[in-house]
């Protein structure tokens, strides 16, 4: 049985916008554009490689995107224009040590392990190399993704790195709490866990399943077995009225090119 591709959701802090980042086979993504308040999902491109994930940004307009991916033992940093992954700057590396980056609450364009060029396309501006201290590790993510959804609403209940714990307050005075795991089974190689805590700290829900999870307009979006779905919170039932966003599951590997000319690579 072909498992269902692996979900990952970047979000916009001053935009309604997302991308989705769709891996599977495991050696290709594809990225989808999706207008969370009107749950409207277009897919942008493909890219036969491994995106990490977690060494990505999405801009805080939702207009660009700065990913890390590898094929084989070629490796890069990209910026490109949502939904596409065409790259407008391009810093190719040798290993997979370091590499992706950030955006700052102004926009500013943070590089992982490395200083951003003082000249970057479409009025992008250099953000200062110690945006995001304490970072990465070099091969995986450190504090970079924690650090991420802290300037997101998410708060930092305990620990550091591959051991943060981190809570989002939704209505209702339930929570959200993620925390990340390193090499689970039958997961990515850094994954999130996700449990639903109601009032009064009472564990009501782990989520075994989901992969991302968020708090838009009083509804919890989440992903699981290769679908976006969304629900209301019910302080007497948790999660009802249960939506399907979109399925990503059929979808298949399609060489389309992006709307615009990307640098050579």
């Amino acid at each position: 049985m072909t498992p269902p591709p692996r979900l990952h959701v970047l979000t916009a802090t001053q935009s309604d916008n997302a991308v989705i980042l769709r891996r599977g086979p495991s050696a290709q993504v594809a990225a989808l554009s999706w207008d969370r308040r009107r749950n409207k999902v277009e897919l942008g491109q493909w890219i036969d490689g491994r995106i990490h994930e977690y060494r990505c940004d999405l801009s805080p307009d939702g207009k660009h995107l700065v990913y890390f991916a590898c094929h084989g033992s070629r490796c890069w940093t990209a910026v490109s224009r949502t939904p596409w992954l065409a790259a407008i700057a391009f810093w190719p590396q040798a290993d997979s040590w370091f590499g992706g980056g950030a955006f700052t609450d102004e926009g500013a364009l943070w590089r992982n392990g490395a200083a951003a060029e003082d000249h970057l396309p479409d009025g992008l501006v250099p953000a200062p190399i110690d945006a995001y201290p304490q970072s990465t590790d070099g091969f995986h993510m450190g504090d970079l993704a924690a650090s991420r959804l802290e300037r997101r609403g998410w708060n930092r209940i305990e620990g550091a790195r591959y051991e943060t714990v981190l809570q989002l307050e939704l209505s209702s005075g339930f929570a959200l709490r993620q925390s990340f795991s390193l090499g689970r089974k039958n997961r990515a190689m850094i994954s999130s866990s996700y449990a639903l805590i109601a009032p009064g700290e009472e564990n009501i829900a782990d989520l075994n399943g989901w992969e991302w999870a968020d708090f838009f307009e009083n509804k919890i979006q989440w992903a699981e077995k290769g679908a976006i779905w969304q629900a209301k919170i019910s302080r007497e039932a948790g999660l009802v009225e249960r939506h399907l966003v979109y399925d990503l599951t059929p979808m298949r590997f399609e060489a389309i090119k992006a709307p615009y000319t990307g640098v050579e690579q």
